[in-house]
């Protein structure tokens, strides 16, 4: 067994247990229906994402499929692009919410689970771009950003407001390419898997950790 292997089963063990014990109110409301439909973000390597197939894989999906043997409960996993997971969720298409931040602006629709995994969220630049190390040297540039994602309000808090917006993160990344832009926001993991898909790591590196923020799964505001 590789360390790799390794590591990947004892993450998702952990990841399980909180699955197993966090949820257990929605257990319980479902038993009468049979089906929870969870609906996540697509383009988030390696806790979700759609493989080759256009099927959900990742940690999640994975661990969705234990919760629903260990349970009997049918699950139905969504992997969207991000901004219409959230208004699928508004509109009462789905249960759960997956790999959600929770942040003021989300507060008054979501009823939160305790997090269960914490993720950094950088700035990436263009490498021929110098002088980017905080949020008072973002100003006066154009930065991208994947609808949606809880950087937006990060931004928008500390005055940026010139923001370019794209579907999800490999269209960022390819809108970065493509010289539409020159900086990104985005959260580390699905960055380091995306820019080394498409071979942009050097074109593209961190210019500095914008924030920390934790993954949480969320059902609409008075659900539980």
């Amino acid at each position: 067994m590789t360390i790799a292997t390794l590591l990947y089963r004892c993450v998702a063990l952990a990841l399980l247990w909180i699955i197993l014990t966090g949820l257990p109110a929605i257990a319980q409301e479902q038993t009468q229906t049979r089906v929870l439909r969870v609906v996540g973000d697509e383009s988030y390597p390696p806790y979700l994402f759609r493989d080759q197939d256009g099927q959900s894989a990742g940690y999640l999906a994975d661990l969705w499929r234990l919760w629903e043997q260990k349970t009997g409960i049918k699950v139905e996993l969504n992997a969207a692009n991000w901004a219409e997971a959230q208004r699928i969720m508004g509109r009462g298409e789905a249960d759960v919410i997956e790999n959600i931040y929770r942040t003021p602006g989300r507060e008054p629709f979501y009823e939160f689970s305790a997090p269960y995994a914490n993720l950094p969220v950088a700035i990436y630049r263009h490498a021929s771009i110098s002088g980017i190390y905080d949020l008072k040297s973002l100003r006066g540039f154009q930065i991208g950003v994947m609808e949606g994602d809880a950087c937006i309000e990060k931004l928008r808090q500390e005055g940026i407001t010139n923001l370019r917006f794209y579907p999800n993160y490999t269209a960022l990344i390819k809108g970065a390419l493509a010289e539409d832009i020159k900086l990104f926001c985005l959260d580390e993991d699905p960055a380091n898997y995306y820019l080394y898909q498409l071979n942009a790591q050097k074109t593209f590196v961190k210019a500095f950790e914008l924030y920390q923020s934790q993954f949480h799964r969320a059902v609409r505001k008075g659900d539980i």
